[in-house]
């Protein structure tokens, strides 16, 4: 990475455990199979995109590549040591807990946050009631992860053009955020729709990071009707009318 190049953090924590989970999930495997091949790649390809994309990567998850890589090392080995398989069996069994431990704490935290909020869903206005019909799912949040997994087959077609940084010192970020909003501002937009018409692959990555700041602030929201399923932008309130704000700057400037 070059000396200067702009940096952007996630807008939303998430740790490599929440991607560990996230790949196992959208792979349809058992958390106990966090080790498969198949996993451990697709780790290290959303690390490339993070990198192609000049987000700041947490170092836990270089320390968690590595702990996969390991673990893959002695997995190959065709007559392990007894040493070695001992301690590749340990790094597992260790990982797998440590994964079941956190998905236990996230399930207990999804199932609490669908508890009834006193004077939001236990009380309804006097003689006001909503029938079955009235009532409408609420579409999933698309995770940091769908967003940069879809990224990454956005840039796919970028794969060739050099070089991969320093571009995005000479497109500000916070220039690509009026267009975002005005594409999302006219309604409910498909993901891969905003990036249709940009052949350039600097253009492309500062638009992305324009999206994640405008997710950030809360002015756009990424939602998803089905699990992993197509990533759909609209605004964060459809009430409202997006427009280009004076402090609209992305983390990165």
């Amino acid at each position: 990475m070059s000396v200067g190049t702009p940096r952007f953090r996630l807008p939303v924590y998430e740790g490599p455990l929440d991607l560990l989970l996230h790949l196992v999930k959208r792979a349809e495997l058992d958390v106990h199979d966090v080790t498969a091949s198949i996993i451990t790649e697709q780790y290290l390809e959303y690390l490339e995109v993070l990198e192609a994309l000049n987000l700041d990567v947490a170092g836990e998850y270089l320390v968690m590549a590595s702990t996969l890589l390991l673990i893959k090392s002695f997995s190959m080995l065709p007559h392990p040591a007894a040493a070695d398989a001992e301690e590749a069996d340990e790094l597992k069994r260790d990982l797998v807990e440590r994964l079941l431990e956190y998905q236990r704490y996230r399930e207990a935290a999804a199932k609490l946050g669908e508890r009834p909020l006193l004077g939001r869903d236990v009380f309804s206005s006097a003689g006001e009631t909503v029938s079955e019909d009235e009532r409408v799912e609420t579409p999933l949040k698309a995770s940091i992860f769908d967003l940069v997994q879809a990224m990454a087959a956005v840039l796919k077609k970028f794969a060739g053009e050099i070089p991969r940084d320093i571009v995005l010192r000479d497109i500000p970020v916070a220039e690509c955020i009026p267009r975002v909003l005005d594409a999302v501002g006219r309604g409910r937009v498909e993901f891969t729709s905003l990036f249709e018409d940009l052949a350039d692959r600097a253009v492309v990555i500062a638009t992305f990071i324009a999206l994640l700041e405008l997710i950030r602030q809360g002015r756009v929201r990424a939602i998803q009707e089905v699990r992993f399923g197509q990533i759909w932008l609209e605004p964060a309130d459809a009430r409202s009318k997006l427009e280009p704000s004076q402090n609209s700057t992305a983390g990165g400037e």
